[in-house]
């Protein structure tokens, strides 16, 4: 579509072409700049039209030229009129992300299409430009019929925990019910008397207090013989107006600390909020570095990875492979270089592989291949995620079906705290004879929104190291304030077992493991038997039973299955977006994410219900 610019986008983009020279004297006029460019950013709110969104980039560049504090000051200024954060939140959120995402729209082409990238990338405001980076190149054809290893019948039990996002600052008696994106803290505006008090073990507005980890971690040896375990992300809780590197360090060190005392080993991988500040991740295109985070993960982690891992998480970007056991290869990604809110992404958008990862995870899945060993990817951000960067996604889709199932035995990410899948099929139809890898989707440990507290343990044959039964563990946090009062703790109790609940559905064989051919009979049988797509949909939510209807009739079902199918974020049925909608006559319209349209912020600063147009059902929690 052609862009048609306003006046005041012209007149800026001729200032920022001579940025060097004397600038005009109107341009000159701070204030004269600032309200110019709210009434673009304001606009393409208020329209969510793909030129709107457009011409607010390349404003926002424009004054970025001229003076890069002029538009966080701008941008400070609007957030908290259009939304329901307060100042406090709103200036913190675009004084630490908001840079990254200017510097890289300094180096942006944006009148060539990187900003329709962007915005459509960011809030699907634009049209899907469809993939463009290409094919992988492998090092070796692959082998003539590639078959995965037969079981042995041994099983052994694993941990998946995911988004621990446990909050230091978490204060028993706080309000729990607060206009701020987390609650159960301190607040500059919080009252004297809550409306409702936290309770000491947490509250689903809140992410968890310390008390809580600990006592999850105390509880697990109880239910299972860990022989090891893997950790999918998101360590810091929830506060990322305030996250920096000082507070990120220990945060992350004292959580990992807590997860030691399970006595085995954890094998983890890096999530967006580790950064500070959150989700970005330099870049070689972007320049900048975070090395700071990669040594001082490298120095948590060493408690449990071999020295050579430990180099490679230092060298590689947080990267690294490790074997738990022999015959089995982990290797751990950092799929933030796929995360659509990293800002420094979007400095080169044809920069497919950010820091070579994905030819590092060929060359090391090569390896796996030729010494017949099997492997397990770990990552935070789901490739099968509207989130995940569609040309990276498309990438490391290629490499799953050339080393799928023969290779990779299972999938592993986090990054939704809801409990999930998605599933991966060979070139051609998605059926039950073409799916070929799942991507399990752990359950957060955090309460944050709305959600049980939860975590995972897989039954795990010991030769194809293949999952033979996933097992649910949660609390009921709606009984946390009877813990309190009659001096109990929480309920820990297995939620459901994978293979009795959906094998009811999809009869299964006992030497059989729950493969993705399986999932897609699993999925067949959500089309067809409301039932049981609404135990999925519980399951989902683990039983709190807040979260939105998903109601037979509706586009949700459908979509939701859709969305099991798509291990790629390119076969996603869900739109990408940003819970905002056109803004009514009356103003009615909830606009809580502006700070992260424009400003750099976080889409997890928007805590309400999405609004009436959007889908209630696909509203994300981590972000």
């Amino acid at each position: 579509m052609r862009i048609k610019f306003t006046p005041v986008i012209l007149t800026l983009a001729v200032a920022s072409s001579v940025f060097a020279a004397p600038a005009p004297a109107h341009l000159a006029k701070r204030g004269w700049v600032a309200d110019k460019l709210k009434e673009l950013v304001e606009t393409a709110l208020n329209t969510l039209e793909c030129g709107a969104c457009v011409a607010a980039l390349v404003g926002v560049k424009d004054v970025a030229w001229l003076n890069k504090n002029w538009v966080l000051d701008a941008l400070s200024d609007i957030c908290p009129k259009v939304s329901k954060m307060t100042p406090e939140v709103c200036a913190g959120a675009i004084k630490l992300e908001g840079p990254a995402l200017l510097d890289a729209l300094l180096k942006a082409d944006l009148l060539s299409g990187d900003a329709k990238f962007i915005c459509q990338q960011v809030g699907g405001v634009c049209p899907n430009p469809g993939i463009t980076s290409g094919s992988l190149t492998f090092p070796k054809p692959r082998p003539a019929n590639a078959v995965a290893p037969a079981s042995s019948g041994k099983l052994i039990d694993v941990l998946h925990l995911s988004d621990w996002h446990v909050d230091a600052g978490y204060i028993t008696g706080s309000e729990a019910e607060c206009d701020q994106p987390l609650c159960c803290r301190k607040h500059s505006n919080s009252p004297a008397v809550p409306k409702r008090k936290a309770s000491s073990w947490g509250d689903y507005k809140c992410d968890v207090p310390v008390k809580l980890g600990q006592n999850m971690m105390g509880y697990v040896p109880t239910v299972a013989n860990v022989s090891f375990g893997i950790l999918t992300g998101d360590v810091p809780p929830h506060d990322i107006w305030a996250q920096t590197q000082s507070t990120v360090v220990p945060q992350t060190a004292n959580a990992y600390g807590v997860m030691a005392t399970l006595g085995s080993k954890i094998y983890p991988t890096i999530g967006n909020h580790e950064a500070g500040p959150t989700n970005l991740f330099p870049t070689s295109s972007s320049g900048g570095s975070v090395q700071w985070l990669y040594n001082s993960l490298a120095d948590d982690w060493s408690r449990w990875l071999p020295a050579d891992a430990i180099t490679s998480v230092k060298n590689n970007y947080g990267a690294y492979n490790v074997s738990p056991a022999p015959g089995l290869r982990i290797i751990s990604l950092n799929t933030n270089f796929c995360y659509t809110m990293n800002f420094h992404l979007y400095a080169d958008v044809e920069n497919y592989d950010p820091n070579g990862e994905l030819k590092w995870l060929v060359a090391q899945l090569q390896a796996a291949e030729d010494a017949g060993e099997r492997v397990w990817i770990i990552g935070h951000v789901g490739p099968s995620m509207t989130d995940c960067i569609m040309n990276w996604s498309n990438l490391y889709y290629q490499a799953v079906q050339r080393y799928s199932p023969h290779v990779i035995a299972e999938q592993f990410f986090g990054h939704t705290h809801y409990d999930e899948f998605a599933l991966s099929y060979g070139p051609g139809a998605k059926s039950a004879q073409n799916a070929i890898s799942t991507s399990w989707i752990g359950p957060s440990a955090t309460t944050y929104t709305n959600l049980n507290p939860g975590f995972r343990v897989y039954k795990v044959d010991t030769k194809s190291w293949n999952v033979f039964d996933s097992q649910t563990y949660v609390a009921d946090m709606n009984l946390a304030s009877t813990w309190d009062a009659t001096g109990g703790s929480p309920n820990w109790h297995l939620e459901y077992s994978a293979r009795q609940t959906y094998g009811a559905y999809v009869p299964i064989a006992a030497d059989q493991p729950l493969s993705a051919s399986w999932w897609h009979e699993v999925t067949k049988a959500f089309e067809t038997n409301p039932a049981a797509f609404q135990t999925y949909w519980k399951l989902r939510g683990k039983s709190a039973g807040l979260q939105p209807a998903c109601a037979a009739g509706s586009p949700c079902p459908a979509e939701m299955i859709c969305n099991l199918r798509a291990g790629r974020s390119s076969d996603s049925c869900t739109k990408i977006s940003l819970g905002l909608s056109r803004r009514s006559d009356d103003g009615g319209a909830d606009l809580t994410p502006v700070a992260t349209v424009i400003a750099g912020a976080n889409r997890i600063l928007k805590r309400s219900e999405p609004s009436s147009q959007a889908s209630p059902w696909n509203k994300s929690l981590c972000k």
